[in-house]
């Protein structure tokens, strides 16, 4: 029932007056207001329509009126970072709330807030909390994207050759069949399904067709090549899904569990355990889905579950599903009253960012998902409309722009220029991609505009060239057959090898190999074998090479040899030495056009500490097979932190959904990059996917009709229509993405494209996409030449490379020059003032000797590395930290300093995983933790270690958790033990959230005045805030003036 008259205290529009000094939207009135109070309510909002608004008033509109407590309220959205802000909002709104008359008067001051959530982690709860009762352990640990990968590969390496000895006549090599196996896998779990099923249904469409004649009548007693294709397509599907079963038996004896897994137990629990479910909905009278058509069909069987025909208030756009290709169905907007029941429908129509311009776009090119899919099956009836948008009454026209250049290094240019006014004038900017493979061409672009550039996720961190240069290096430290990598290695700038000395050092390898001889099997030195071999000094064949181009292979040997016997070195420590090796860091700071040089190498040193905790000689090789196969899968990776003013990001359009910014270029609109060309049209009949008849989903995707086909070219023709439905099916995939690229916007849009990118024999057409939201506005210029004008025109570089760059060579000479003029006019010291004699020589000796043994007893060098936690004793009383330097004495560690160590492990595997192994000699804390405002944020960083160098010291600053909420951040360090007694010794605490302050804002150019600090006193519950903090110039003070 809806809430009638007499029981609504307080309208919607009054309590938004609260937190809020304009007025509510009337649409958002109408869906809080009117949604049931005992049924579900659906619902579509379209983009930038204000959901998270939406969903805060409901909250205080049911608070305020009576109809549920704060903590009978659950929230469930995507991601982290989408909670976080949720919470946030709901809390301080609730807060403000509390201020007011509309606080109703049985509710405590104290109250417990709201869950908001993720999915997963509610999925997680529910898992965790029924764990044993479902044959599991209850701290099975959950099972990161690259751990998975590890044991995949290890299931097919073992388990392989025992499915089937035709697995090994696939056509795949071992990391691709790794990623069928997880697809597979995780589609299993989303669609509660097993291998014989699998099998059941492909030998099943295989008989079928097996029994076809070629005319009516005939035997069957041969078949024409395409029948024999679309069986030999079918085959590989039942053994991998054979494999895919493996790996979750082999993840459940290891107690190991993923995301797919937590939702699958947890929908199980619900299922067969009676407590499970009642508990949860005894919990729980009010539920609010956000981004609902996002969720999975076994994540919509778990909600439905707990709470079909109750109060479920879902948010979603059916214009925004693009996360098909891992797990999310499209059609769960049309199901939803078929899943909770009969439920009342709102929309949101207005959108409260984009300018008019903009959205005139967003609805055209979103106009052909208005109307279903020809192979849909969903009825008319229940079918979910999507809305088409409208603008806010001041919505500003904005701009839309178009460039569609000859050649793609000049598209990259025209985006360059266009973004550069806007990073100038501090907005915010994005450059969104459909696919990843162009990005550090238009990331280089953008620096030559002397532009800052934040790359979004693994896949584009891949593409740069710092990354690339590790990689390889990596590679041919650990692979001998890595030649290629090598290659750019030695004719980089480091050593400038030349292409004649590559190439002789080629033919060393192939003589060195021996003479090939038919029947006789020679196994081939590899390039990088062939390098070691340069220090073979006897070796005659090394006379070939110059002296110079001989010694630069030498120093390179060297390195490489240097690097294999460091192996030992725990795997994030080793990639950092590597890098140290290479001279990157040098390279990097040394390059005018970076801005924050170090950003790019310091994400990727954050993933290799992510991948595990072993030595590099165990993890190498399997971290360069995960990066080869998170290089190719589609991520769905999102920034950690909102963008710097001037700062443009580069990101792909999937992890776009759900932010903004001024300006948004989206470049590369040509056929088969955007709209993608699909990689096969050919749906479950290969490719080793689940059979469609099997998912959840069925009713909304292409249908393979065979049953009726009675002779085999009946079969031919239902295969041909599958694929052209299946063609369909993906080009509304791209549809939506498009419209959630665009919808980005707040001021100003471009889109562009080129006709020739490098390489390409044939020249490129304007997307169908471009092509339709420029027409009118825009005419696309003729194609100037028929053949690709970037392989015509040669390419000149003067080799070898300079080491620092053709710009700064001037200034470095120049600079050198200067000092060895100073180095002339010094005075020389004669000859004959050389000749003192011995005696009185040794004498002076000794005696300086003696003095710097006494004057050793007495003074201590300070380490250059200084821990800021210590940084307030050294201030304090530096006589008293020279002593424990001078003297050092062991000290015996309090039982204070052992929990508090356990307890900063259980807080970062609470946050980031969000798995709660706490153990007895932590326990009250972890449940103060738990009740505290910190439990439901997400952070944007956790455990991270910085090294601030200034001067001849670096100070380590290890920051416990950093959140962000809007475009402020907080530092916050968790204490376990007593709060300050007094003023002055909480002003000596602040000295270490002030270097912690200055060290994060070094490191992700965020502006200081955006950064809070707080000590967390976990035992008491208490919250210590600053009123000032020590600024950066007032921190090197204190320190220089210990030293004057």
């Amino acid at each position: 029932m809806s809430a009638s008259n007499s029981q609504v205290k307080y309208s919607a529009a009054e309590i938004f007056k609260v937190i809020k000094d304009f007025d509510l939207a009337p649409e958002k009135i109408r869906a809080i207001e009117n949604a049931p109070l005992d049924s579900p309510s659906l619902v579509v909002a379209g983009a930038g329509s204000g959901k998270t608004e939406l969903l805060s008033v409901r909250v205080l509109w049911l608070v305020a009126n009576g109809f549920a407590r704060p903590e009978q309220i659950l929230g469930l959205t995507f991601t982290k970072k989408a909670a976080t802000e949720l919470s946030k909002r709901i809390f301080e709104a609730l807060l403000k709330l509390r201020q007011t008359n509309f606080w109703p008067e049985d509710l405590e001051y104290e109250f417990v807030a709201p869950t908001i959530m993720t999915y997963n982690a509610f999925s997680n709860q529910i898992f965790r909390t029924n764990s044993l009762a479902l044959g599991y352990e209850s701290e099975s640990t959950l099972l990161s994207e690259a751990a998975a990968f590890q044991l995949a590969r290890e299931v097919c390496v073992r388990f392989g050759s025992n499915i089937s000895g035709s697995l090994s006549d696939l056509e795949l090599n071992l990391d691709s069949l790794v990623q069928k196996v997880l697809e597979l896998s995780q589609a299993l779990s989303d669609n509660g399904q097993d291998a014989a099923s699998v099998r059941e249904s492909i030998e099943a469409t295989a008989s079928h067709l097996g029994l076809l004649p070629k005319k009516l009548g005939q035997l069957v007693d041969s078949r024409f090549g395409y029948i024999e294709d679309i069986v030999e397509g079918l085959k590989p599907t039942p053994l991998i899904a054979e494999l895919a079963e493996l790996f979750q038996q082999e993840k459940k004896k290891r107690s190991l569990v993923d995301y797919s897994d937590q939702v699958a137990l947890a929908y199980r629990a619900v299922s067969t355990i009676d407590q499970a479910a009642s508990d949860v909905r005894e919990n729980f009278s009010q539920v609010m889905l956000d981004e609902y058509q996002d969720t999975s069909v076994l994540q919509t069987k778990l909600l439905s579950t707990l709470f079909t025909k109750t109060s479920v208030f879902a948010v979603g756009d059916p214009n925004q599903s693009i996360y098909g290709w891992r797990g999310a169905s499209s059609s769960n907007l049309d199901q939803f009253a078929h899943d909770f029941g009969s439920a009342k429908h709102f929309s949101l129509q207005t959108s409260w960012r984009n300018p008019t311009k903009v959205l005139d776009m967003a609805n055209r090119i979103s106009a052909p998902l208005l109307k279903p899919a020809s192979y849909e099956k969903v009825s008319t009836a229940s079918r979910v409309i999507p809305v088409q948008l409208v603008a806010k009454d001041d919505a500003i026209p904005g701009t839309t722009d178009f460039v569609f250049e000859q050649t793609i290094e000049a598209e990259a240019d025209a985006v360059a220029r266009w973004l550069k006014p806007a990073t100038s004038a501090g907005k915010s900017c994005a450059v969104l991609m459909r696919k990843r493979s162009a990005m550090a061409l238009f990331v280089e672009k953008l620096q030559q505009q002397g532009i800052e550039v934040e790359v979004v996720g693994l896949g584009g961190l891949l593409e740069l060239p710092e990354i690339v240069d590790l990689v390889s290096a990596l590679k041919v430290v650990q692979r001998a057959d890595s030649g290629t990598e090598l290659i750019r290695l030695l004719t980089g700038a480091r050593w400038r090898v030349g292409v004649k000395d590559i190439d002789r050092l080629f033919v060393i390898a192939r003589k060195l190999s021996g003479p090939r001889q038919e029947g006789v099997f020679r196994e081939e030195l590899t390039l990088v074998e062939a390098l070691d071999l340069v220090l073979n000094e006897k070796l005659e064949l090394l006379g070939e090479f110059s002296k110079e181009s001989l010694s630069r292979l030498q120093d390179a040997a060297i390195l490489f040899q240097n690097l294999r016997s460091s192996m030992a070195l725990p795997l994030s420590d080793f990639v950092r030495v590597c890098a140290e090796e290479l001279w990157l860091d040098i390279e990097l700071w040394a390059n005018p056009k970076r801005k924050n040089p170090m950003a790019r190498l310091q994400s990727f040193y954050e993933i290799v500490a992510g991948f595990g905790t072993g030595s590099g000689s165990a993890l190498l090789g399997q971290f360069l097979n995960w990066l080869d196969y998170a290089a190719k899968k589609e991520r769905f990776e999102i920034p950690r932190t909102n963008p710097g003013a001037g700062v443009v990001q580069v990101l792909t359009v999937h992890a776009a959904k759900g932010l903004e910014w001024d300006f948004v270029a989206i470049p590369n609109l040509v056929e088969d990059d955007f709209p993608s060309k699909p990689r096969s049209v050919s749906g479950w009949l290969t490719g080793a996917e689940l059979p469609f008849p099997l998912r959840g989903d069925a009713s909304s995707l292409p249908a393979f009709n065979i049953e009726n086909a009675t002779i085999q070219s009946q079969a031919k023709a239902a295969v041909d229509e599958f694929k052209a439905d299946n063609k369909e099916h993906q080009l509304r995939e791209e549809l939506r993405l498009i419209y959630v690229a665009v919808t980005r916007s707040r001021e100003a849009l471009l889109l562009s494209g080129s006709y020739w990118k490098p390489a390409n024999s044939g020249s490129r057409k304007p997307s169908r996409f471009i092509v339709e939201l420029a027409s009118g506005l825009f005419e696309f210029p003729d194609l100037e030449s028929a053949e690709n004008p970037l392989d015509l025109e040669p390419r000149v570089q003067t080799w070898p490379l300079e080491p620092i760059g053709t710009g700064q060579r001037g200034a470095v000479v120049a600079a050198a020059e200067s000092v060895q003029a100073a180095s002339a006019k010094l005075s020389r010291v004669s000859e004959t003032d050389l000749k003192a004699s011995d005696l009185h020589q040794e004498i002076d000796l000794l005696l300086r000797e003696q003095d710097d043994r006494i004057k050793s007893l007495s003074e201590v060098d300070l380490p250059v590395r200084i821990p800021a936690s210590k940084f307030k004793e050294f201030i304090n009383d530096l006589p008293g930290q020279a002593g424990r330097y001078l003297r050092p004495v062991p000290t015996q560690p309090y039982r204070a300093t052992k929990s508090g160590t356990a307890f900063h492990s259980w807080v970062e595997d609470f946050l980031v995983a969000e798995v709660d192994h706490s153990t007895t000699d932590i326990l009250d804390l972890a449940e103060i933790f738990k009740t505290s405002r910190f439990k439901g944020l997400e952070p944007a960083d956790v455990e991270v270690e910085i090294n601030l160098t200034r001067g001849l010291n670096t100070f380590v600053c290890k920051l416990d958790a950093v959140f962000q909420v809007g475009d402020r951040f907080e530092i916050v360090d968790w204490k376990t033990g007593a709060a300050p007694k007094d003023k002055d010794e909480e002003q000596q605490m602040i000295l270490q959230l002030a270097l912690y302050r200055f060290a994060y804002s070094e490191l992700r150019g965020i502006p200081l005045e955006q950064i809070d600090v707080c000590f967390y006193f976990v035992g008491e519950d208490l919250e210590l805030r600053p009123e000032q903090v020590p600024s950066p110039n007032e921190l090197i003070q204190m320190w220089e003036k210990l030293f004057v």
